[in-house]
C-alpha cells in the first residue's frame, strides 16, 4: 500500500510538472541575433540562461527620447529597444557596436541584475558599459565599444571585478621618436588671403593665423601626401582662446574614400563652461558620436591666446595614440590600418587659431624627401580651405 502511494504521488508530480505554463517567450526576429551573441558571450563566461524557459520579451518600441532602450522587471521580462535609434544608427560606420552595445546593456539589466555604474577609469572613461541614468558632469553615455576595448567591456559586463587594461593608462610621456621629417612650413614670409567665405588666412609674424567666419567647426588640412604610407607622427603647434562649450581645437588624420572625398581619425579639446575643465574627444568621421571623452587634468594645457599647445597624433603598429604637450591621453585602434594621406587642424567657429609649427613626420618610410614651404597661397591652393567639420551627436 506504502509503494502504491509513492507511485500514485509520483505521477501526480509528473502530471503538475507537464501542465506547468512556460512563461512567454517573445524576441523579434531583428534583434535575436544580439540576443543570441549576448548568450554566448555569456557562455564563455560561465553564465547559462534559458530565456526560452524562464520567459522573455524582447521588441521594438517607440520610446521617449532621449531613452533609446529600456528593461522593464515584469513576469516576463520585458526588454525594449527604441526603433527610431535602431534605424538611425544605420547611417554610421559602427552601427554594429552601437546596436551591441544598447541591447547588451539592456539586458545587463534584466539577466545580469546589473544597475547603472557610473564609475570611471583611470583616464576618465567610463568603466562599464551599465554606465547610465541621471546625467554625471554634463558627461554623455558614449564608451567606446569597439576593437581592442569591447573585450574588456564584455569581461566587465560580466564580471564588475575585471582589472583595468593597460590602454586606459592616462599621461605616458611621448617616446620621442617621431621619424624622419616629410614636410614642415616656415611661416616667414608674409601673405594674406580671404575666401568666398569671410575666413581669413594670414602668415605674419612666424605665424599661420586661422580666422573663420562659419556657424560650425573647420578643418584645415595642412599636408596631403599622397605617396605616404605606413606609421606617422603629425604635430601641430597653435595658440587659441575657446570660446566655450561646442568650441574646439584639435588634429585630424584623413584617408580618401574616394577621389574627391575623405574620412578619418579626429582628436580635439573642447572647453566645459559649466565645470571649467577641457575635455579631450577621440573619434572617427563616420561614427555617430566621439568614442570616448577624457577630462583633461588641469596641468595638460591652458588653451589661451598666448599659451602655445602642442597636439600630436601618432599611428603605431595599427594604433593612433594622440598626444597634447607631449602627454598621452588617449590610444585607439579604430580604423586605425588605413593609408592615412591628410594630416590638418581642427578649428573652432567664428575664432582664430595661430599656428607656430607644422610637422609631418614617416616612421616607417625614410625615403620620403622632406619639403619646406613658406607660401600661404600654396598652402591655400594644393591643402584647401576651411572645410565644415560638424562635431558629431553625443547620445546623453
Amino acid at each position: 500500500m506504502k509503494k502504491k502511494c509513492i507511485l500514485l504521488l509520483g505521477l501526480i508530480s509528473l502530471l503538475l510538472f507537464s501542465c506547468k505554463k512556460r512563461d512567454v517567450y517573445q524576441v523579434d526576429p531583428t534583434l535575436d541575433p544580439y540576443l543570441q551573441l549576448f548568450l554566448q558571450e555569456a557562455k564563455q563566461r560561465g553564465f547559462n540562461f534559458n530565456v526560452e524557459e524562464d520567459g522573455l520579451i524582447l521588441k521594438f518600441a517607440d520610446l521617449e527620447s532621449p531613452t533609446i532602450g529600456l528593461c522593464t522587471y515584469s513576469n516576463p521580462l520585458l526588454v525594449q529597444i527604441d526603433r527610431t535609434y535602431w534605424k538611425k544608427v544605420t547611417e554610421y560606420n559602427n552601427c554594429e557596436d552601437l546596436r551591441q552595445n544598447v541591447v547588451f546593456h539592456e539586458l545587463g539589466h534584466g539577466l545580469l541584475n546589473r544597475s547603472h555604474d557610473n564609475h570611471t577609469m583611470s583616464n576618465t572613461e567610463w568603466k562599464s558599459i551599465m554606465c547610465g541614468g541621471d546625467i554625471v558632469r554634463d558627461r554623455s553615455w558614449q564608451v567606446n565599444f569597439s576593437g581592442m576595448r569591447k573585450k574588456y567591456y564584455l569581461d566587465e559586463l560580466f564580471n564588475t571585478r575585471t582589472p583595468e587594461p593597460d590602454f586606459f593608462k592616462y599621461g605616458d610621456t611621448f617616446s620621442g621618436d617621431k621619424g624622419t621629417l616629410v614636410e614642415s612650413y616656415d611661416f616667414s614670409e608674409n601673405k594674406h588671403f580671404t575666401d568666398a567665405d569671410g575666413n581669413v588666412y594670414d602668415i605674419s609674424n612666424n605665424a599661420y593665423s586661422i580666422t573663420t567666419n562659419n556657424e560650425y567647426n573647420n578643418i584645415v588640412y595642412f599636408h596631403m601626401r599622397k605617396n605616404f604610407t605606413g606609421d606617422f607622427y603629425y604635430e601641430v603647434k597653435v595658440k587659441t582662446k575657446l570660446a566655450g562649450n561646442g568650441d574646439c581645437v584639435g588634429v585630424i588624420a584623413s584617408y580618401p574614400t574616394s577621389d574627391t572625398t575623405g574620412v578619418g581619425n579626429y582628436f580635439y579639446i573642447s572647453k566645459n563652461n559649466n565645470y571649467n575643465e577641457l575635455r579631450a574627444y577621440a573619434g572617427h568621421m563616420q561614427c555617430m558620436q566621439p568614442l570616448a571623452e577624457v577630462i583633461l587634468q588641469k596641468d595638460v594645457c591652458q588653451l589661451g591666446n598666448q599659451t602655445e599647445t602642442k597636439l600630436a597624433i601618432e599611428r603605431s603598429n595599427n594604433e593612433l595614440y594622440f598626444y597634447v604637450n607631449d602627454q598621452l591621453i588617449y590610444r585607439n585602434d579604430y580604423m586605425a590600418d588605413q593609408k592615412y594621406v591628410s594630416f590638418g587642424l581642427v578649428t573652432p567657429s567664428k575664432n582664430t587659431v595661430t599656428v607656430t609649427s607644422s610637422m609631418c613626420y614617416s616612421k616607417s618610410n625614410g625615403s620620403l624627401r622632406a619639403s619646406t614651404e613658406n607660401s600661404l597661397s600654396t598652402v591655400f591652393a594644393n591643402r584647401g580651405g576651411a572645410i565644415p567639420f560638424n562635431i558629431p551627436i553625443s547620445i546623453k
